[in-house]
């Protein structure tokens, strides 16, 4: 077992390892972190129009300290490997897996590639609420065989934990899942001369009036966000809660399976013959991982063991979407930051791996199924992963020099700015700048002014319009921002150093890591950037009028 977990953490590390090394912040992080602490924010609007306690208390917490980024990546971290632990244990100790299972389905949880957004600091809360939910579970499975004060401190920390872990709403299905689970404990511990209807009825009592607090715990967190922190303005627009009709549930699940699953395994095969590289070497740990675990030779597995995890891996995939559904939220994995909804979809996977190994050990034995199938999953996985963390990690590379070579220069007298980016001429992956980080850039170059920045064929022509009335929505984030100043474009081109997203974060790594070069150097040769006041090619002013403009360069 001490082996196995040890093999586990440093399989995580190594796949994680990226994620230490970002330092870069994405999308909406630039509204409730502070890269540097004269750089303004108010995050208000957590509390008073998204309805986010918990979000707003971390993310309160990290700019205290002086090092958000530093903070929340310890806490994405921290919610990787406790919550892979807790898995382990819990599902051991539970009987539920083997030990070589359990580590197998931990590694497909915990590097699950659908969730593009793993580098995300503000997103790390979903990370850590996620490993909070197997860190309740663990606790409750201690709690439930203890007496005694012991089994009081259990309850009121697994109750807390469980608490902390409704950050990210969606952990509620999972938290359902483990109170269903409670319940069949509760149901196998009552006697079979009962009968089935008494012995049901007795376990569900037994639940209720045990852990009371484990039961309302849900309703008294849904309850206490719909009268102290109600969702107004943009954010009770933005979840359109209502109930979806079957071509929307079927269209739904439809999306999130190909985003979640298919579009995942067909990104990772075009990858791997494309850039080879990170599969052969998740290849090499996965041979290394297999000598240490030395999968045995057990019975193989009743047909009931095999179908209740796939049948749970369908379920919990239905279940796990329909929240997103009901709140009219699709995922897309085109864009990194509409990934954000598939952080749970690892377990269907997982599942659905172990009712396949199961079956194949039928056929091949033991070692060859968990070799074939979990195997070749986590060569997939890690591949991919690091795929992710590598775009994320040119990502920030690019912000950093555009952010240099704003502070670079004069700023000129306007506060509307597009971002024509050429950079992207060369190969990579292209996900324009959203306008939280093109805002952020000009913030934390020129300092806190109304600036209001956008990037060119990401937004429509009326995004002046639009800002105008987010502006002044109950609620806003967007309230210190400025649309109707002068306008300005600026150009972003690759530099002497620009380079594809591969070799950019290779020559990054070896000068971070290694000391070959300067970091400080190579963001100064990346790209180069020119501004030009004027109106804005293809964007509507302000004032509603339709005449065209002249382009800004």
């Amino acid at each position: 077992m001490l082996r196995a977990t040890v093999v586990l953490l440093a399989l995580l590390l190594i796949a994680h390892a990226p994620m230490l090394l970002n330092d870069g912040l994405f999308m909406d992080d630039w509204f409730v972190l502070k890269p540097r602490p004269d750089y303004f924010i108010d995050i208000g609007f957590l509390l008073n129009g998204a309805g986010h306690p918990i979000f707003y208390s971390y993310d309160t917490l990290a700019n205290w300290t002086g090092a958000p980024v530093a903070v929340m990546v310890s806490l994405a971290f921290a919610g990787v490997v406790f919550g892979a632990t807790c898995l382990v244990l819990t599902a051991m100790r539970l009987g539920l897996l083997d030990c070589t299972e359990a580590v197998g389905f931990a590694l497909i949880v915990w590097t699950y590639p659908g969730y593009q957004l793993w580098a995300g600091k503000a997103n790390a809360v979903y990370v850590f609420s996620f490993g909070l939910l197997f860190v309740g579970a663990w606790l409750l499975t201690l709690a439930f065989s203890t007496r005694g004060w012991r089994r009081v401190l259990l309850r009121v920390a697994c109750a807390v934990v469980f608490l902390l872990s409704f950050a990210l709403n969606s952990t509620v299905v999972l938290y359902a899942c483990v109170m269903l689970g409670l319940f069949v404990a509760n149901w196998r511990s009552g006697a079979v001369a009962q009968g089935f209807i008494r012995r049901t009825w007795l376990a569900a009592w037994r639940c209720a009036l045990g852990y009371p607090e484990l039961i309302v715990l849900p309703l008294v967190y849904a309850g206490t966000l719909s009268i102290w922190f109600k969702r107004i303005g943009l954010y009770a627009q933005h979840y359109d809660a209502h109930f979806p009709t079957l071509d929307e549930l079927s269209n739904g699940w439809r999306a999130f399976f190909d985003a979640g699953y298919r579009d995942v395994v067909a990104h990772a095969i075009r990858a791997a013959i494309q850039v080879p590289a990170p599969f052969i070497l998740a290849a090499a740990l996965v041979g290394i991982v297999l000598l240490l675990l030395r999968p045995g030779t057990e019975p193989t597995a009743p047909r009931r063991a095999i179908a209740l995890p796939l049948v749970l891996a369908v379920v919990l995939f239905l279940a796990l979407s329909s929240p997103y559904l009901i709140a009219g939220l699709r995922p897309s994995s085109t864009h990194f930051y509409e990934s954000r909804h598939l952080l749970l979809f690892g377990v269907p996977a997982a599942l659905a791996l172990l009712a396949f190994k199961r079956q194949a050990e039928r056929w091949i034995g033991p070692s060859a199924a968990f070799a074939s199938l979990f195997g070749l999953a986590t060569i997939l996985w890690f591949g991919m992963l690091w795929n992710d963390y590598t775009f994320m990690q040119a990502r920030t590379l690019k912000q950093e020099a555009l952010t240099r070579g704003l502070a670079g220069l004069v700023q000129p007298a306007a506060t509307v700015y597009a971002l024509d980016d050429r950079f992207f001429d060369r190969p990579s992956r292209d996900v324009p700048f959203g306008l939280a980080e093109v805002t952020g850039m000009l913030r934390l170059a020129w300092g806190n002014q109304p600036f209001f920045g956008f990037a060119l064929g990401a937004e429509r022509p009326d995004v002046l319009q639009e800002m105008e009335e987010k502006r002044v929505a109950p609620g806003t984030a967007f309230r210190h921002i400025d649309p109707s100043g002068r306008q300005a474009t600026i150009l972003l081109q690759a530099g002497s150093g620009g380079a594809a997203d591969r070799a950019l974060v290779r020559t990054y790594y070896t000068c971070r890591l290694l000391a070959r070069c300067d970091v400080a150097e190579l963001l100064a040769q990346l790209a180069q950037v020119t501004i030009k006041v004027g109106p804005i090619a293809g964007i509507t002013p302000l004032n509603g009028a339709s005449e065209n403009v002249a382009p800004s360069r």
